[in-house]
């Protein structure tokens, strides 16, 4: 086990540049053969990193997702499984050089000065939490694509007034499918975020029926961070209105869509750094009990399917 982990440490560097010399290969020449490989390679190697995912979890007994490191190995492969949903529903390749290249770097990162966490949140190994921390990756994660297709559009619109006619703009797609892009990643991130949303508080209700009522009374549904999730949610989902129904369209829509996600990220960051939350993936004192209590209920479980003592 151990050597299959190293295996994938050292891979998946490898062929995540593999696929980021392919797109860039594609956006360079537009050769037909890198546009017929790319997206099959990327899809491919989607599947092996899901699969070196899935191996680390059950090695770990958790979702590696115990530390910034480990955060920015799955954070890759959501980016790179995202875009080419993206890139399939709009047939646009020409973009891709930007999201494999800003993947494999999150990947290389990850895997060359990862070392073990040793103790990771135990919210971690409950699947309830684990399912909604990965809706809300992913959801996340589209909404940044959102926000580098706006900001696509923006450079490509600048080049075309000042009639700036280089490889950038030879190559990008035109201006209306970066809007579509930016705005059909949004409309994937919605629903993820929704889900993930709900996930999260049908977990925090189970969990708070299994703990004691201390630990319960910091499982609040008004935590600051799941209700700034739900401004953005809503935020997000009225720009989204507004472009089906409004006619929001061109420059300002896609400046809305970078000043918003800016503004996402900088609430986000002093909800992070001001306010108090039970959203950590490392481990605090008043986890540990959580910890203990979770341990015990699986190991009642066991108790329980193989009908005697542990």
């Amino acid at each position: 086990m151990a050597m299959l982990h190293s295996l994938f440490t050292v891979l998946m560097p490898l062929v995540y540049l593999l696929v980021w010399g392919c797109y860039m290969w594609l956006f360079l020449t537009d050769h037909p053969l890198a546009r017929r490989l790319v997206s099959r390679l990327a899809l491919a190697v989607v599947f092996l990193d899901l699969a070196a995912t899935v191996h680390l979890s059950m090695e770990l007994q958790r979702l590696p997702m115990g530390g910034p490191l480990e955060f920015l190995g799955l954070l890759a492969l959501a980016m790179l499984a995202t875009y080419l949903v993206i890139e399939k529903r709009l047939k646009a390749k020409n973009t891709g050089f930007l999201i494999t290249g800003m993947a494999f770097l999150l990947k290389f990162l990850s895997s060359a000065l990862i070392t073990p966490v040793r103790e990771a949140s135990a919210f971690l190994s409950d699947p309830g939490f684990a399912g909604h921390a990965v809706f809300i990756l992913l959801a996340y994660t589209a909404l940044s694509l959102s926000f580098l297709y706006a900001i696509l559009y923006l450079i490509l619109a600048r080049q075309l007034m000042r009639r700036q006619f280089g490889l950038l703009f030879r190559r990008l797609p035109p201006l209306d499918v970066l809007e579509r892009m930016s705005v059909g990643a949004v409309e994937l991130g919605l629903p993820m975020l929704f889900i993930g949303l709900c996930l999260g508080h049908l977990w925090m209700y189970d969990l708070a029926e299994r703990v004691t009522p201390e630990m319960a009374a910091l499982l609040s549904p008004y935590d600051p961070k799941i209700m700034a999730t739900w401004v953005i949610f809503l935020a997000y989902a009225g720009g989204v209105a507004g472009y089906r129904f409004l006619g929001w369209r061109g420059h300002r829509m896609n400046v809305m869509a970078v000043v918003g996600y800016l503004t996402v990220v900088a609430a986000m960051g002093l909800i992070q750094h001001f306010f108090p939350s039970f959203h950590k993936f490392q481990v605090h004192e008043e986890q540990a009990e959580t910890s203990q209590l979770l341990q015990e209920r699986n190991d009642r479980t066991i108790v329980v399917r193989h009908g005697g003592d542990v």
